[in-house]
């Protein structure tokens, strides 16, 4: 058996999400743009092969222009992983067949996607 994974990602703005990786240690944000982004309040919101994962929910921060900050899953943070990095309360952000993971405004918003397709042949 094979399997294909195929990307895709989507932004209104400057702030993206970079990556997510494949086995759900983490998720990456990024700020492609030339001025801070206030991203108080934003939420990460996933759903993996149809069921909604518990959001990841920023507190005070300000993205810096051209920069990135990754959201390590409980425990998986490794000691090299610069100190600006975030922790995600749970042991996983997930995996499956199906990801959708959404960037979404203090507003409610959505204002970034990730998505990610595995299949099998």
């Amino acid at each position: 058996m094979s399997a294909k994974t195929t990307y895709q990602r989507s932004a209104k703005g400057p702030v993206a999400i970079a990556d997510c990786s494949a086995d759900g240690k983490f998720v990456t944000i990024e700020n492609t743009g030339r001025k801070d982004e206030d991203l108080g309040g934003w939420r990460i919101r996933r759903n993996i092969d149809g069921l909604d994962k518990s959001d990841f929910v920023f507190g005070n921060l300000v993205l810096a222009p051209i920069s990135k900050i990754r959201i390590w899953a409980r425990e998986c943070r490794p000691p090299s992983a610069p100190y600006s990095d975030l922790d995600y309360h749970e042991p996983t952000w997930g995996v499956g067949s199906s990801i959708l993971t959404k960037l979404v405004s203090n507003a409610g918003e959505d204002r970034a996607s990730h998505i990610q397709k595995t299949t099998y042949s």
